[in-house]
């Protein structure tokens, strides 16, 4: 919902301003442009900008070559 979404921005700190709607309705949304790691369980591990070192970083994890391996929850086998 909406109000899900504000409390989730509020919560994480990020930024989003929704610009004026033009004639048919569409407008731009200006955000943060961040990326957030959390681990498994749930719990906030670190946040991304763009900086290219960062996003070495954040491949690393993807790969599980962290602190933790990143769990499938897809539930494909």
């Amino acid at each position: 919902t909406p109000e899900q979404v504000r409390a989730a921005a509020s919560a994480f700190r990020v930024y989003v301003s929704a610009g004026p709607r033009d004639a048919d309705g569409d407008y731009v949304v200006d955000h943060s442009v961040l990326t957030f790691l959390v681990d498994p369980d749930g719990v906030f591990r670190d946040c991304y900008g763009r900086s290219p070192r960062r996003l070495q970083q954040l491949r690393r994890l993807a790969l599980g070559q962290g602190d933790f391996q990143l769990q499938d929850t897809s539930g494909a086998a």
